[in-house]
């Protein structure tokens, strides 16, 4: 009875956590300062650690959520295209926060398959490279439990390529 209690409790925890809000800092494509060229290949190195220990093994995957145009506008992909994703003039992190939202709710419903995946080496580094210009959701094991302690990972919208802005 007190395992089942305790197993209760755990999941009424991991189920708040995985619901707190979380901030994204993001820009709009309109700051954009140079044109993007849509048909060259980025790459993305993700590191994950915390108080410079790496976390090593962790899966990450990668959703293209719209690609990019040379003035820096965004068209969903085909996965995402019934989403009502609206991607440009974007101005704050709540609107962003909406998009992440939505996108890892359809992601869970429509089982969608990430366009890219990898586990974080030693350095706790998950390298993409070959990636086409757009919009990415990453997402890595939000569970991770190391040395008794564990830790959450909360998905991030990635713009690629990144855009040089000035704040």
């Amino acid at each position: 009875m007190a395992a089942r209690r305790m197993g209760l409790i755990c999941l009424l925890l991991c189920l708040c956590l995985y619901l707190m809000p979380c901030s994204a800092l993001a820009v709009s494509t309109a700051d954009a300062i140079e044109p993007i060229a849509p048909d060259q290949a980025c790459s993305l190195t993700m590191t994950y650690a915390y108080n410079g220990t790496p976390f090593e093994a962790v899966p990450v995957q990668l959703y293209q959520i719209a690609t990019v145009s040379a003035n820096a506008q965004y068209t969903p992909t085909e996965a995402f295209r019934t989403a009502g994703l609206v991607l440009n003039g974007i101005q704050s992190s709540t609107e962003w926060n909406t998009i992440r939202s939505t996108v890892e709710a359809r992601i869970l419903v429509n089982a969608i398959q990430p366009d890219a995946a990898a586990k974080t080496n030693q350095a706790g580094q998950a390298r993409f490279d070959g990636l086409k210009p757009g919009l990415y959701l990453a997402a890595a094991a939000s569970l991770v439990q190391e040395d008794g302690y564990s830790y959450f990972f909360d998905s991030a919208l990635i713009a690629l390529p990144g855009l040089d802005v000035t704040f």
